[in-house]
């Protein structure tokens, strides 16, 4: 069961101390921005872009936000040197040094594109719903939609889907359904190939996100401290944060925690009533 995370935060502390190196991976939308109606229009507050740039030159630490949305759309938002990012739930991930694309999703992606252009055609009548080829996959929001239309919207998803020979996968988010190729890869296998690129075997992984797409990320990392923002619900996760506010407090305690979490005192120890107030 789900635990408020600065309730823990003396158990997480000690694990943080005892780390020899650190990986921080980030949702983006909900975790670090609120949700928003209007994706194109979400950006992070100048208090979420400190936070995160406080850990960004943190010898052993390594930061990576892990989105549904394009890598590049992430690379643009964010420009900050240092970050890992991977992009439409991991299909696609870079760094420094680092290159993947998944190939089955790679070799997909005409078939995305003719695919985006029937839900287009099958949902143009539908006020406020829109559909976003991100290359490897698709999104079909539906946050502005009226509520006596989004059943007619699941409806048009479902027979198109039932409609096509190609080899997709529907997953549900927060007021938005994910298309993909279907491939055995999710959020979960992304921080494995991370993990594994940066050839640190021991080093604890720190996850938080807000979506039911993080939970393969969850269940992938038994060892790793991992963290739902928003209603605890049915996650598994280990701890919970209520909002980007929590969040932001969270990774501020840590840019000042890691580097002193050999010292005297003024390290785990001396930080834990910060991080609850």
């Amino acid at each position: 069961m789900s635990r408020p995370l600065f309730e823990a935060v003396a158990e997480v502390g000690g694990r943080i101390e005892r780390a020899p190196e650190l990986l921080i991976c980030l949702d983006f939308d909900g975790t670090l921005t609120p949700l928003q109606d209007e994706p194109s229009q979400v950006s992070l507050t100048p208090h979420m872009q400190r936070a995160l740039r406080g850990l960004t030159d943190q010898p052993g630490l390594y930061l990576a936000v892990i989105s549904g949305r394009e890598r590049a759309d992430l690379q643009g938002r964010l420009r900050m040197p240092g970050l890992i990012y991977a992009g439409n739930h991991g299909l696609e991930i870079s760094g420094e040094g680092i290159l993947f694309i998944e190939p089955t999703a790679a070799a997909s992606s005409d078939l995305i594109k003719a695919f985006a252009e029937e839900l287009r055609g099958r949902l143009q009548g539908i006020p406020g719903a829109f559909v976003e080829n991100k290359g490897l996959t698709l999104s079909i929001h539906y946050r502005m939609v009226a509520e006596s239309d989004t059943e007619q919207v699941r409806k048009l998803l479902h027979a198109a889907l039932a409609g096509t020979d190609h080899p997709f996968q529907l997953a549900c988010g927060n007021k938005v359904y994910d298309i993909r190729p279907r491939v055995y890869w999710n959020k979960g296998s992304a921080v494995g190939w991370i993990k594994e690129q940066l050839g640190k075997p021991d080093l604890l992984v720190v996850y938080v996100g807000d979506d039911v797409t993080d939970e393969d990320a969850f269940a992938a990392l038994p060892d790793g401290i991992t963290v739902k923002v928003g209603d605890p619900g049915e996650t598994v996760a280990q701890y919970h944060l209520e909002n980007q506010a929590e969040v932001r407090k969270f990774l501020e305690w840590l840019a000042e925690v890691w580097p002193r979490r050999r010292g005297q005192g003024s390290g785990i120890k001396g930080q834990q009533s910060r991080v609850r107030s």
